[in-house]
């Protein structure tokens, strides 16, 4: 009994032990860490956590779980009525075995103070890091670090953009964060992630940290290198110069792109959904006090409700909402690899062969690559045997860069590929500018948004593949490699260069018209009087002069042509037709099928 009632130090417990066992082991695994760490050049996500996360909470876990014990033996010789058992320990200096454990608590804590708050510092800064942003949670982050990681802004860390300078954000950011963190952890994030963000920091805090609009000047040369869809894969260059100027007057200009930003000129808008791809509403304030408001014609509502809608100043954001996590269209990504050389631009038919393999929809990217590989390489085992076996290599180059254009830009886990978020910086693939500017914002007074291309960027202009920084071509040479007239000169570029789609090759591609039609093997002009418009159309009595037997009875003769035969396809194989007219022989010999098997039109 004498023993139990000196009782010896309050650890002496399995609690406490327990506790001191978890709290040890930890303090070295996160030196441990540290050590893998800082020998590693690159950092590791996952070293990362341990080290600043884990491993520092299951210390403070075995810390509590020791004082808990300490307490609840306290507790326990309170109890039994041990006199020396009390709540603390008792401190009394002047006891030589009291002042070395004093001393080894004093070190041992300053050591343990000293990692800590070394560990909640990394901590801290670990949690700004690209690696914890990007590839921690793998799967949910995998698309938009792998754009990220192919950007301009590639040496700019997330967080200058996401949160940037300041408490106020940087607390908003982790609450943000927390919810985020929960829903990986229940897998009931959304695939793919939405977009907009709508905590995103203002852009004029965080993007004009580094670019200042109010400082835009002149017109910048854009020079961009296409590839036709032929068998020589023509190179050509569209050249034309972006009128960035615009931001302030006082530099000498007040047009230009950056005209739209708040710097003197103020743009607000009312969108319609959360993509804001539909802008029924737009109000120009200018630096003189004049204003305009412009309704879309193509807006069914009541005008007075853009009063109650919610309205946005336009800032860097509305244009270049994608300017780091950018998915490559195939045809833009292969133009690219061609240009580089990463694709051989004298293979046949390579350009039309790639873009067509890396549009297919695939279920998984296993499926993907064998996909890639299957498509490529049979085509020119098939159609170019001798191409083939000569430059094998260039062929499996070809395929391995396709794959890697695939694997930057589709990501199935996530459902995300090229077509998933719209770029609204330009309107080739996407409308972009054609939102605001696309002829039917009209205000009050008759005046009509602008359309004028000229207004942000001079006339492309097509030429050869030429050296970077050569001059543009002459104006003779036209830009496009369809003349855009009527009809064609209206309609926006995303319908035809939908998000990177192969834009089509004939009238016939486009019109969804059949190929194997008889009339086919004629021109568009043979028929179509007009150049790209519908009617009028030749009398098909200039051709077809001579008619016959059926042709001649009855009504027939009163007809136009084109009641019978549906224009592109002609020849009448069916009784659609025939039964518009003559709905009373509906159950006429149903099983013989087409009216013109028994009754001749030509005898």
């Amino acid at each position: 009994m004498a023993e139990e009632k000196k009782g010896g130090g309050l650890y002496r417990n399995a609690v406490s032990f327990f506790g001191a066992y978890v709290a040890i082991i930890n303090v070295f695994l996160i030196v441990f860490t540290l050590l893998l760490m800082f020998s590693f050049k690159a950092h590791s996500p996952y070293l990362g956590i341990f080290a600043f996360m884990v491993f520092p909470f299951f210390f403070a876990l075995g810390a509590i779980v020791f004082l808990y014990g300490m307490r609840r033996e306290s507790a326990r010789r309170l109890h039994l009525g041990v006199d020396e058992a009390l709540p603390y320990p008792r401190l009394d200096l002047n006891e030589l075995k009291t002042r070395k454990m004093f001393s080894y608590a004093i070190l041992g804590g300053s050591f343990l103070a000293i990692l800590l708050a070394f560990v909640s510092y990394h901590a801290f800064l670990y949690t700004e890091t690209v690696a914890f942003c990007g590839q921690l949670c793998h799967t949910v982050m995998e698309p938009e670090f792998s754009a990220y990681q192919g950007s301009s802004h590639s040496r700019v860390a997330c967080v200058d953009c996401h949160v940037g300078s300041g408490a106020s954000w940087y607390v908003k950011s982790k609450i943000s964060g927390v919810r985020q963190v929960i829903a990986v952890l229940r897998n009931s994030y959304p695939t793919p992630i939405p977009t907009p963000i709508e905590n995103l920091r203002p852009a004029r805090e965080t993007c004009e940290e580094c670019h200042w609009p109010a400082k835009f000047f002149g017109t910048q040369l854009k020079q961009i290198p296409h590839f036709r869809y032929d068998e020589k894969n023509t190179p050509e260059q569209i050249s034309l110069g972006i009128k960035t100027g615009g931001g302030s007057g006082q530099l000498g200009e007040n047009a230009g792109i950056h005209w739209h930003m708040i710097t003197e000129n103020k743009v607000t808008y009312a969108a319609l959904g959360h993509q804001l791809q539909e802008i029924p509403y737009i109000k120009a304030s200018r630096v003189d006090g004049t204003e305009d408001e412009y309704i879309s014609t193509d807006f069914q509502g009541n005008p007075e409700e853009f009063a109650s809608m919610e309205k946005k100043e336009m800032d860097c954001m509305d244009c270049h909402n994608r300017p780091t996590h950018i998915f490559e269209p195939p045809e833009a990504a292969v133009d690219k690899a061609m240009t580089s050389h990463f694709i051989s631009r004298t293979l046949p038919w390579v350009k039309k062969v790639v873009v067509d393999a890396l549009v297919v929809e695939y279920p998984s990217r296993e499926k993907a690559h064998e996909g890639l590989q299957a498509e490529i390489a049979t085509f020119y085992r098939n159609q170019y045997p001798e191409v083939y076996k000569a430059r094998r290599a260039d062929v499996e180059k070809a395929i391995e860069t396709a794959i890697n254009i695939y694997d930057r830009s589709v990501f199935p886990d996530m459902k995300v590929n090229w077509k998933t978020y719209a770029s609204n910086i330009g309107h080739r693939n996407w409308p972009g500018c054609f939102r605001c500017h696309d002829g039917k914002h009209v205000a009050k007074s008759g005046k009509v948004l602008t359309t004028e291309c000229a207004t942000c960027h001079t006339m492309p202009q097509r030429g050869p593949l030429s050296p970077l920084g050569a001059m543009m071509p002459g104006p003779e040479i036209n830009w496009h490699p369809m003349d855009l007239e009527g009809k064609h000169g209206r309609i926006l570029c995303s319908q035809c260069h939908a998000a990177g789609y192969r834009a089509p090759n004939d009238c016939a591609e486009c019109h969804k018209i059949d190929t194997s039609a008889p009339m086919m093997s004629m021109a568009c002009a043979d028929c179509h009087v007009k150049k790209v418009e519908v009617q009028p159309v030749t009398a098909c009595q200039k051709c077809h002069a001579v008619r016959s037997g059926l042709h001649l009875k009855g009504e027939h003769p009163d007809l136009s042509c084109m009641e019978c035969h549906r224009p592109h396809v002609w020849g009448v194989s069916g009784r659609d037709t025939c039964l518009a007219c003559h709905d009373d022989k509906m159950d006429h010999n149903k099983e013989e099928g087409a009216c013109a098997e028994c009754h001749d039109f030509r005898g």
